[in-house]
């Protein structure tokens, strides 16, 4: 959808993410929810950030974005210095960042940013 993304779109497609992914972490979400379907939102939400900022670039660009970038971050919950440990014990710190590394996190957060690049891909044609 290179050309046609609405930035207006955009921004209530990931604010509609965000607020289902804060939704996957509370109590009452089942469990399967709570350990997968945010992983893959937080995927999801790198594909619409991206696209947010570069609106013209090629949905497979944009997840290929996604995906590294998301699973950048999922690989530094690998590194467990001080100042890394007091971040993550912040709210906002915790759910940017994570707080333990997991393969099947790593698999989720690649999925949501394929999937998010393959809709945006099959939207556009």
């Amino acid at each position: 959808m290179s050309s046609a993304r609405s930035r207006i779109q955009l921004l209530g497609a990931t604010l509609t993410v965000v607020a289902l992914g804060l939704g996957t972490r509370r109590p009452f979400a089942p469990p399967f929810v709570q350990l997968y379907v945010g992983d893959v939102l937080w995927g999801v939400l790198f594909f619409l950030l991206g696209a947010l900022m570069w609106p013209g670039k090629p949905s497979l660009r944009l997840g290929a974005w996604a995906v590294v970038s998301t699973a950048l971050i999922e690989l530094s919950q690998l590194y467990q210095g001080d100042w890394a440990l007091r971040l993550r014990a912040t709210r906002v710190g915790g759910l940017l960042l994570g707080h333990q590394f997991s393969w099947s996190d790593l698999l989720c957060v690649a999925l949501g940013g394929t999937l998010a690049a393959l809709l945006d891909a099959k939207l556009s044609a």
